[in-house]
This record gives C-alpha cells, structure tokens and sequence, in this order.
C-alpha cells in the first residue's frame, strides 16, 4: 500500500511542514517530538508518518520536499498542500518572496498557516527582523525557533494546539 493511501485511510489532523531546502523542515519535525535532530534525512517527495505530538496528540505530519526544488517536486508539495489543515512555513533566511507566495496561497486553500521563523540561534537578532517583515507581509505572526537548540519549540507546539482547535 503506498503512503497516500495509508494517509488517505487516517483521519486525523494533517500538519504540513513547507520551506526552502535547507531550511529545517525535518528538524523541527524532530524537535516537536523530542528527537535529535541528526535524524534528518533528504526526500524529494512529501513524507507522511502518523505520530503523536506532546499536547497536540496523533497527527500526521507530511514533511515535504523545498518548495525550492525542480517542478516534479513543487507538484507533489502542492498535491500534499491539497490535504493540509495546518501548515507550517519554515523560513531561516531574508529571502521570503517564495515563502510569502506558498503562505498566500495555502491561505486561498483554507489551510492554517502558521509562518515559522527557524536557525534564530545563527541571527543577529535572534529573527526578530526576519519575523517583522513576514508579519507585514503576510499578516500572520511568526514563531520564532531554532530547531537545533529547542528554543521556541513549546510557542511552536501551542500555536498548533491552537490552530488544531480552529
């Protein structure tokens, strides 16, 4: 049985992880579940695993490939957008037209999005300019972690848990 037909077959809550290669995707994913985040691994194709989340409970998380790779891969990220409730856009650097482009996007869908600001360890400013310009551009408040260090990671949860009630 292929991964979108055992999706297909769980209703739960699906929580989309959307960014840039590189940009942290699978180690938030690790750091919500209390994992090291040296278990990252590369795909070029959305992955879906059902687990549960402290305080959230049984998900199912698809990490998608960066919306930055060639276009077979933004189609398939885009086939995974289709089927999201909560989608977490994960930005680690000023670049953000691209970024800015899926939130809206994902918003004309009806998914909640939730504008996450990752690596504010390696910034200045811990992101907090990164996070005013998505906030004036998109309208929605950024949470701001760093993944690698655990910082953020209880806002980040909270924010879903609200957005789960939504």
């Amino acid at each position: 049985m292929s991964q979108q037909a055992e999706v297909s077959k769980i209703n739960q809550v699906q929580i989309g992880l959307f960014g840039k290669r590189n940009s942290g995707k699978s180690a938030l994913i690790n750091a919500l579940l209390g994992k090291n985040s040296a278990e990252v691994k590369t795909t070029t194709e959305p992955i879906y695993k059902a687990m549960d989340i402290r305080g959230i409970g049984s998900v199912m998380i698809v990490d998608t490939a960066g919306i930055d790779a060639g276009a077979k891969t933004t189609q398939q990220t885009q086939e995974a957008a289709a089927k999201i409730d909560v989608a977490l856009m994960v930005i680690s650097n000023d670049s953000i037209e691209l970024e800015l482009a899926w939130i809206n996007r994902l918003m004309r869908s009806g998914t909640v999005v939730i504008p996450v600001v990752n690596k504010i360890d390696k910034q200045l400013d811990e992101g907090k300019q990164l996070a005013a310009a998505i906030l004036e551009a998109s309208g929605k408040k950024p949470v701001r972690v760093s993944a690698k260090k655990y910082i953020g990671i209880d806002d980040l949860r909270n924010a879903i848990i609200e957005a789960v009630k939504k």
